[in-house]
């Protein structure tokens, strides 16, 4: 539980415009966790925080255009806040940005931007991402049905790296499908549960 002190100096730094207090703020009145409940005021502040192009705003405001938490299901603009989010180095947003491109939600469906979208989640730390553009190597998404199992393999042992654990299972399917060497020696087989299943999902 935040002492009373410093929930005032979140508030006060929230209310001078600082964008990470905004966030901070808007995440405690949507669950009501120090201080008053009020959904309303937490979109209002996220849309703040968002408009200085706060990257965690922007990218929980794309999650609410897509599920219609506030409204219209959207995801043409959560596509757009998706891309902004990624570009201010949010990792997930690019996961969702390809997801849409990949399913073609909102957005005319796309392989290739899928990939660049997944490619630049991965260097954003997102190993979800770096799973996902490891699949469309696999299945051949991205060369007319041909797969390239030896850049499949890569990706997933980068999304291993970066604390996705399914990916494993995705490299050891490779792996007994194809018969392509699985040398993981440099990757530890054991990662934190927390870590990779904050890359699971929207949110």
């Amino acid at each position: 539980m935040i002492s009373q002190k410093k929930l005032a100096a979140i508030e006060s730094r929230a209310a001078q415009g600082d964008t990470e207090a905004m966030y901070d703020i808007a995440q405690r009145a949507l669950g009501g966790h120090g201080v008053e409940q009020n959904p309303s005021r937490a979109r209002e502040l996220i849309e703040r925080a968002a408009a200085e192009g706060h990257a965690k705003s922007l990218y929980l405001l794309g999650v609410w255009q897509q599920t219609g938490e506030f409204g219209p299901e959207n995801p043409a603009k959560a596509a757009d806040l998706y891309r902004r989010a990624g570009e201010a180095g949010h990792g997930r947003a690019w996961l969702n940005l390809g997801i849409l491109h990949q399913v073609g939600l909102g957005i005319e469906a796309d392989m290739q931007a899928a990939a660049d979208a997944y490619r630049k989640g991965a260097e954003a730390g997102s190993g979800h991402a770096g799973a996902n553009l490891g699949n469309l190597y696999e299945t051949g998404a991205l060369n007319d049905g041909d797969p390239d199992y030896a850049k499949a393999a890569d990706w997933y042992k980068t999304a291993i790296r970066l604390g996705y654990a399914e990916a494993r299972s995705a490299l050891d399917n490779l792996h007994a499908a194809t018969g392509i060497p699985a040398v993981m020696t440099d990757v530890p087989r054991a990662k934190s549960g927390v870590l990779w299943k904050r890359l699971l999902g929207l949110r």
